[in-house]
């Protein structure tokens, strides 16, 4: 099953904006056909009602409130049930994983990010979204 990546729209959540800037760049750079982005938790919450992203990419370290946080809240959303989820962070220990396991996270993704590791997270797991 392959992925359409340019049918995707991406939801990146980051509150350094630079980092936003880098991954989007990257996700426009691989193939994505729609980025939008926040800059915390709680704009994401809106951008999401209003954009309706087939993915979210989030930082686990933000504030005012962090990665988990946000998804805590996703999840208890209609729509974002089951709306795959890739955490970015700089510490992928074996705490902040079982952590992201019971929020039902798909993917972490290492900072800093290269475009081929996010094209084949991406696509990893939207296909087993789908299946």
């Amino acid at each position: 099953m392959s992925v359409d990546l340019a049918a995707l729209k991406v939801l990146v959540v980051d509150d350094q904006e630079f980092v936003r800037t880098i991954v989007k760049k990257m996700l426009t750079q691989i193939g994505v056909g729609a980025v939008v982005d926040a800059f915390d938790g709680n704009s994401a919450l809106m951008v999401l009602e209003k954009e309706q992203p087939d993915l979210v990419i989030c930082d686990i370290q933000m504030r005012p409130m962090d990665g988990f946080g946000f998804v805590r809240m996703l999840r208890a959303l209609p729509h974002g049930r089951n709306l795959p989820v890739i955490m970015l962070t700089a510490h992928a220990d074996a705490a902040t994983v079982a952590r992201a396991r019971e929020f039902a996270v798909e993917a972490f993704l290492a900072k800093p990010v290269l475009p081929p590791a996010l094209k084949e997270k991406i696509i990893r797991v939207m296909e087993s979204a789908r299946a």
